[in-house]
């Protein structure tokens, strides 16, 4: 852990209301901070939620202890309210609280303003992932290639002020299983100079939803013409990518292709939503209205499908990722609509969503490399790490590792990132087994191109009639 700040440190606080900012990570770590004199205050929460409701602090009894000792400032965005007016209200707040540090937790496609302003007034940053998303990504490509564009324009802006922190608390970055996998993968690139050929993440989300809650906003929403691939799927995206970048060999270049994508309304087209919606509808509490949904929710991807030709300088293929995100899978959720997401109390929780994947890496004929986990979300996450070598270089067979409670048990956690950030943000230090497991705003730039590239796609194949070449067969 850091030691204390070495000043006292201002925090706005942006999603300070969401579950992630007030019960799972940030406030959680502030208070931490807190109880061992570290003077860190958060001087004002921004958020539609008021977070001194106490509906909502019936339930978040962290968020309840941090109002009642800090008595944060509440500024309230308005939706629809244009850039300029929330410059403003960002600007008096400053003037007023004089922010050291803005921690970024709301809905991702609200990133940007507020990393932007931060960003200019020389203020530290820390930001959760996806750094930057655009409303009606999904289907608009004019919109997606903004997404590429703001990053860049951020990162000009970061560039320009020599000291600047600009931090991303990426969990699986710090996970003791992924970091294991990269050490394997630098060590025979170092020895070899070989690097990844083929790979596979396959990833299961489970995440279902009653066809009326898809109207609904909150955690994980579709509301913003966005969906699965501004979710979870960006921490694959960046352990794909630094796993490249500790073995890159000769590849110089990666060819995206698109070979799927399943947007909410096929998924409610085909009925594949009725079954488990059957037996869930006797079991909610709280009545929505029949499902109305705009055409941006509709349109926002569910599931998906990618291949990553690896290139040389030259073109040459060197190999070939793929990877593929699944929502509609299996889900454990017995529970119909709360109270809570009608009422908006708190982020609408993904009640039964599912954490499965594979991850599948193969360095040519000298390294395979497995991770699997199969979990719901709230369970003790188990991962499971397989590796083979060449016998040549000391193989010796199947080699099996277990990481029992594998988030919370790492060496390193996010509450452990935000704690590090705020030192290093009012001025101190913190411990280098820390910091060397924090992304920064450069190392994401491969990152960012490959998650707006990807959108890209997704919204071009809305208006191309073949997005990519395929082979109709039929079932016998």
């Amino acid at each position: 852990m850091p030691s204390p700040a070495p000043r006292p440190i201002n925090v706005l606080l942006v999603g300070g209301c969401g579950h992630w900012a007030a019960t799972e990570n940030h406030i959680p770590a502030i208070l931490n901070l807190q109880k061992k004199a570290a003077p860190v205050r958060v001087a004002a929460i921004c958020d539609p939620r008021d977070p001194y409701n106490p509906a909502l602090l019936a339930l978040m009894p962290d968020l309840d202890t941090l109002v009642q000792r800090d008595k944060p400032a509440w500024i309230k965005p308005h939706p629809g309210e244009t850039p300029d007016r929330l410059e403003q209200q960002l600007q008096q707040a400053h003037h007023e609280h004089r922010f050291d540090a803005v921690i970024v937790a709301c809905d991702p496609v609200a990133h940007y303003p507020y990393l932007k302003w931060a960003t200019d007034q020389g203020i530290h940053v820390l930001c959760d992932k996806p750094i930057v998303c655009v409303e009606d990504a999904a289907w608009n490509p004019d919109r997606a290639a903004e997404i590429h564009n703001r990053f860049d324009t951020l990162l000009r802006a970061h560039r320009a002020r020599p000291g600047h922190l600009f931090a991303v608390p990426l969990r699986r970055r710090a996970n003791d299983a992924f970091l294991h996998v990269g050490e394997l993968i630098r060590e025979i690139h170092d020895d070899h100079k070989q690097s990844l050929t083929m790979g596979r993440i396959d990833v299961a989300g489970g995440h279902f939803r009653l066809p009326e809650e898809y109207a609904l906003g909150n955690a994980h929403g579709y509301t913003h013409g966005v969906g699965a691939l501004s979710f979870s799927s960006y921490h694959y995206l960046d352990e794909l990518t630094r796993y490249l970048l500790l073995a890159p060999g000769q590849i110089s270049a990666l060819r995206l292709t698109l070979q799927y994508v399943r947007r909410v309304g096929d998924h409610l087209a085909t009925g594949q939503n009725d079954a488990l919606a059957t037996l869930l509808r006797p079991r909610s509490e709280a009545g929505l209205p029949a499902a109305d949904l705009a055409e941006r929710v509709l349109l926002a991807e569910m599931d998906f499908g990618f291949t990553v030709d690896l290139l040389d300088s030259q073109q040459r293929s060197h190999g070939v990722l793929t990877y593929t995100f699944t929502s509609n899978s299996l889900s454990n959720r017995t529970v119909g609509t709360l109270a809570h997401d009608v009422q908006d109390d708190v982020a609408f929780r993904e009640k039964g969503r599912m954490s499965q994947y594979v991850i599948d890496l193969h360095q040519g004929s000298l390294q395979h490399v497995r991770l699997t986990k199969n979990d719901a979300v709230g369970e003790t996450y188990t991962i499971r790490v397989e590796h083979r070598r060449n016998p040549l270089i000391g193989g010796s067979g199947r080699l099996e590792t277990v990481y029992e409670n594998a988030h919370t048990s790492s060496a390193v956690t996010p509450r452990d990132i935000t704690a590090a950030f705020l030192a290093m943000a009012a001025g101190g230090t913190a411990s280098t087994d820390v910091t060397d497991k924090i992304a920064f705003l450069d190392g994401q730039a491969l990152t960012h191109r490959v998650f707006a590239a990807m959108y890209r796609l997704i919204a071009t194949s809305h208006h191309d009639a073949i997005p990519c070449p395929s082979v109709l067969v039929d079932l016998p």
